[in-house]
């Protein structure tokens, strides 16, 4: 059987506002000022991590990231909140040389007040490395 989830006031706003954020900090993205989006023993799984990271590990993660992708960025489509869960759906871009990369995914996050306890990413994350792959190839041969 399964509960309803019941979503206060304060649930709502808190997820308006860090949903806000979030699309500031990812358009472009600013990896250094995703940290105060999460707690620093937040737990989240993003790929193609093995495993989560902490606060300090996606941040990380993410500037790695942008430094091989220029101009990566998440545009926010929508979202919706369910108690304390946000799920946000998104657009993906960059640029690998002359090519611009696109793909949409969703991010499932759990807040706390107005950080991040934990969360996780999806996208299809085989279709995005093989385009990445034949580009890169395309520009090998050139």
């Amino acid at each position: 059987m399964k509960t309803e989830i019941t979503t206060t006031d304060a649930q709502r706003t808190a997820a308006a506002n860090w949903v806000a954020r979030f699309a500031e900090r990812w358009a472009p993205l600013d990896a250094a000022r995703l940290a105060d989006l999460m707690h620093p023993d937040t737990s989240n799984l993003i790929p193609p991590m093995t495993a989560p990271a902490d606060r300090d590990g996606v941040v990380a993660h993410f500037a790695a990231l942008q430094a091989q992708l220029p101009g990566l960025r998440l545009d926010v489509e929508r979202w919706a909140v369910a108690g304390d869960a946000v799920f946000i759906e998104w657009l993906g871009s960059a640029q690998l040389g002359p090519h611009r990369l696109e793909w949409r995914g969703i991010d499932r996050v759990i807040l706390r007040g107005d950080r991040t306890v934990g969360g996780q990413a999806f996208w299809d994350t085989r279709q995005l490395a093989e385009r990445v792959a034949a580009l890169s190839a395309d520009a090998h041969q050139r």
